[in-house]
């Protein structure tokens, strides 16, 4: 008497494969993770320096640093609760389906039951939600320690500094001006800096 797997060799190797695929989903949520904490962190940021007149303005008009701050909060919150409904159902439902067709070519074997599993849903929304807010949070709390008459001015721009390639005049002679733009720009912005990353390391 056999069961499935010492009956068939298409169960054997689907279920090696199988073991394959869990090893590499293990590590992939990291990086996606990071990435999206990133891009978070650096579009809520820029979108709350992006109305610093109309956060001055709200100061001016006597509203309270966290009535402004729970705006954008539940603006973020709102968000990242819908990206996570879709992420969810996108890969509990679609993603595994089309991966086990394309292993469905070359094995004989059933087809594939995907169940709902509401605990996923609810860690990934609590996780993106924490991340999300906690951004908005810091650039609100950064933003609104200013005066209205500050806010309510254009942001001044930064101090240019010279970056540490600079000083490697053998490289920084033979760049042309928009490689050195770029090179000056990844090095002052240190969140998009990381954020390429995390994001090329986790490509590769």
């Amino acid at each position: 008497q056999y069961d499935r797997f010492e009956a068939s060799s298409d169960y054997s190797s689907f279920y090696g494969d199988a073991q394959k695929v869990d090893s590499i989903a293990k590590v992939f949520p990291v990086f996606f993770i990071l990435v999206a904490a990133l891009v978070c962190l650096t579009t809520m940021t820029r979108m709350v320096e992006e109305q610093r007149t109309q956060i001055g303005t709200y100061k001016a008009l006597g509203y309270s640093g966290a009535r402004i701050a729970g705006k954008y909060l539940f603006y973020a919150a709102t968000a990242a609760s819908a990206g996570s409904c879709i992420g969810v159902v996108v890969g509990l439902q679609i993603f595994p389906k089309i991966i086990y067709s394309c292993y469905n070519i070359l094995y004989n074997i059933p087809d594939i039951d995907t169940p709902f599993k509401p605990v996923y849903m609810v860690l990934c929304l609590v996780v993106s939600v924490i991340c999300t807010c906690s951004a908005v949070l810091y650039a609100c709390i950064k933003e609104l320690k200013s005066q209205p008459s500050q806010l309510m001015r254009p942001k001044p721009p930064q101090n240019g500094r010279r970056v540490l390639l600079e000083r490697v005049n053998l490289i920084w002679n033979r760049l042309d001006f928009l490689a050195k733009v770029t090179v000056r720009n990844l090095l002052r912005y240190k969140k998009r800096f990381f954020m390429t990353i995390v994001g090329v390391a986790g490509c590769t």
